[in-house]
């Protein structure tokens, strides 16, 4: 009977000589193992495969088959396999590579990342791979609601493949029988966090986090959005806590759990479902109806608070991506916490929109003025009205690049100034000897003025 545990040894049946991909000397094969290394290097030869089953788990061998439930092994039987290691043990004694078959838990779970009302994130290990993952595990596995909004999540975020959307590696059902699935773990913070850091005043984070960089995240989270509108998906839980930034600047929409599949023709025009993917998964849960209110009241557009869901589309999320970066560049939450969801959905719904000289504008002690352009251009993306807002997430990319590059519309006395300046700074690099006379003139016309002025007073 085969032990599921014995070592499967390899050893070179060829004369000493140096191994390039060793960098060592090989020695010669022991008697015992020199039959199997010569049969091993015949199907090398030959271009043939040898398979070893380093799990034991061969049809024909029952005493090497898994436990069908928990046991030492930390798995629950066939249908957990996913979730047992599946490469063996590498040892290296001097020039004999051993490999041990191993069969255990393939992720091991260490810290909690974060808790929710259905599930955690937890840190854990892939020991297969060797390398850290986020784990996010289902609580309520007694509830069919409950597992059928993870399974929607599941295939939801495993069919939307975009940098700024974080990758499912896997899926399966722990020794406790609660479904997970494993997802790329980033090192770094959520939004909530940096935000909590900027309003203290943290004189790293201001440093880190300036306006422009702050930009640049919203611009990421706008990218997320725009891929995953055109596959027909609005998000409804768009908030500081379901945005990670990186340690090395990338930044990833996260919790597509909620996420709704809008109308065929509210979709922006041009964009359709991927085939293979979004147009033909078919999803778990039923679509929430009209009336339901999901998702976190603060960040929710005013039509999402009503709970009109049928009528939600990309602009919602456009709504409560600005909500965001409101808070983002202000350090103020657009919505206040009220004394529970009613009171908070109601100042959802009746919050008018603000200014542009909104005291929540006025320069924090620790940071540099708001630029006026840029509060004008995220009073625009705050419209109750869902008509009057920017119609999907490219116009929006549009105006803010006309708002960081100087080409924004004339609003005001300071914008007007401000865009004045931009166009004669255009004009001074594509005319330089014409604009340099232009100055010597205009110096020339002052001082004269300046001097008949002193020439009458005298």
């Amino acid at each position: 009977m085969t032990d599921p545990r014995q070592t499967v040894a390899y050893t070179p049946s060829r004369p000493p000589a140096a191994d390039p991909a060793l960098g060592a000397t090989l020695a010669p094969p022991t008697p015992a193992a020199e039959k199997a290394d010569t049969h091993a290097e015949t199907l090398f030869a030959s271009g043939a495969t040898d398979t070893i089953d380093f799990n034991g788990l061969r049809s024909d061998n029952p005493s090497t088959q898994p436990p069908t439930s928990g046991g030492a092994t930390g798995t629950r039987g066939p249908a957990t396999l996913g979730a047992v290691t599946v490469l063996p043990e590498v040892r290296v004694e001097g020039q004999r590579v051993t490999l041990v078959p191993r069969q255990q838990t393939r992720y091991a779970s260490d810290a909690v990342l974060g808790r929710g009302g259905m599930g955690e994130v937890r840190l854990a290990r892939d020991l297969d791979i060797g390398r850290p993952v986020a784990l996010k595990r289902l609580l309520d596995e007694d509830n069919p609601h409950a597992v059928a909004r993870f399974i929607d999540e599941v295939r939801t975020v495993g069919s939307l493949e975009h940098p700024n959307i974080v990758p499912i590696h896997d899926v399966g059902v722990d020794e406790d029988g609660a479904l997970f699935f494993v997802m790329k773990y980033i090192e770094g913070e959520t939004l909530g966090d940096v935000i909590e850091k900027l309003a203290k005043g943290d004189a790293e984070a201001h440093a880190t986090y300036t306006i422009a960089r702050r930009l640049d995240i919203f611009v990421s989270l706008l990218r997320a959005l725009q891929y995953a509108h055109g596959q027909g998906l609005v998000h409804r839980d768009i908030k500081p806590e379901n945005v990670m930034v990186g340690r090395y600047g990338e930044v990833v929409l996260m919790d597509w759990g909620i996420a709704h599949r809008m109308r065929t023709e509210a979709r922006p025009s041009g964009a359709s479902a991927s085939p293979g993917r979004l147009g033909t998964i078919e999803r778990a849960s039923a679509e929430t109806v009209d009336g339901a209110v999901v998702g976190t009241p603060q960040y929710m557009s005013p039509e999402q608070a009503a709970g009109a869901v049928s009528e939600l589309d990309g602009r919602s999320d456009i709504y409560s991506a600005f909500v965001l970066l409101y808070e983002l560049l202000t350090l103020e939450p657009y919505i206040p916490e009220g004394k529970n969801h009613v009171e908070t959905l109601l100042s959802v719904q009746e919050r008018p929109r603000p200014s542009a000289v909104d005291p929540a504008f006025a320069p924090h002690p620790a940071q540099a003025p708001i630029p006026s352009e840029l509060r004008h251009f995220v009073v625009k993306g705050l419209e109750r009205d869902v008509d009057a807002r920017m119609a999907d997430v490219e116009e929006v990319l549009w105006e803010l690049a006309r708002v960081r590059s100087g080409d924004f519309d004339v609003v005001c006395p300071i914008t007007f100034i401000k865009h004045s300046s931009v166009q004669v700074s255009r004009v001074a690099d594509r005319r330089p000897l014409a604009t340099m006379i232009m100055a010597a003139f205009s110096t020339l016309m002052f001082l004269g003025g300046v001097a008949g002025w002193v020439a009458w007073a005298l």
